[in-house]
């Protein structure tokens, strides 16, 4: 995975084509992303720090975590990519796009189900 640099204006509302998660979908999401994320478990020092919902369309919510200090972005970027591929983005459609600002990795998603679940937000790594 190549860590990208360029800022550019993501749109990721666009994709939300059958509508977007609300209520206990998306609490069941924000629940899955902090388990396969953050958990205590995990062999990167990945540790939760909190999340926020948001009213934004292209980023409905935001997660924080604080990676152990001898891990490098692209470690974290690969941790991330890895654990989003694999256990938490719906199967039918997936997008993302990693950038360091600011000495803070910052993972943005989008993913979207068939059946009108749909989550569009970012991952704040330090």
């Amino acid at each position: 995975m190549k860590i990208l640099t360029i800022v550019d204006e993501l749109n990721y509302s666009q994709y939300l084509i059958y509508g977007q998660s609300s209520g206990d979908n998306l609490l069941g999401f924000e629940i899955d992303a902090n388990i396969f994320f953050c958990c205590k478990e995990n062999n990167v020092g990945c540790d939760f720090l909190d999340q926020e919902r948001h009213d934004d369309a292209n980023c409905m919510l935001t997660l924080r975590c604080k990676f152990a200090n001898n891990i490098s972005y692209q470690q974290m970027a690969d941790y991330l990519e890895e654990r989003w591929l694999q256990y938490v983005c719906y199967r039918e459609f997936e997008k993302h796009y990693i950038e360091v600002i600011n000495n803070q990795l910052i993972f943005y998603y989008v993913t979207r189900s068939s059946c009108g679940l749909g989550v569009t937000g970012k991952i704040v790594a330090t």
